[in-house]
């Protein structure tokens, strides 16, 4: 399956980059974690349902689902014979508020 980032993903993982890189000081340890981001998220090409449905786990209606990559979720949907990942968003924080606002 072809596999697409939407432009708020693609800004979720700079400025995760930057937090990490800028504010934490360590590039290193920004680019891994961006770099396993990425990796996760290309498993769902050959792999569509990995992770869990947002919708079984918050009770509201989503076609979203979450690969969980450390403390990270990459979050994703199929639209139309393609994945689609919607954000990149740390599971440390309030995500589902963020997910679903």
């Amino acid at each position: 399956m072809k596999l697409n980032y939407t432009p708020q993903a693609r800004m979720d993982l700079r400025e995760l980059y930057d937090y990490i890189a800028l504010h934490l000081n360590n590039p290193t340890a920004a680019q891994s974690i961006v770099s396993q981001l990425l990796k996760s998220a290309e498993r769902l090409a050959d792999q569509k349902n990995l992770g869990f449905s947002v919708a079984e786990k918050t009770g509201r209606k989503t076609d979203v689902r979450c690969l969980l990559s450390g403390n990270y979720g990459v979050f994703y949907k199929q639209i139309e014979g393609e994945i689609v990942v919607v954000r990149f968003l740390d599971l440390r924080t309030d995500y589902m508020r963020i997910l679903l606002q």
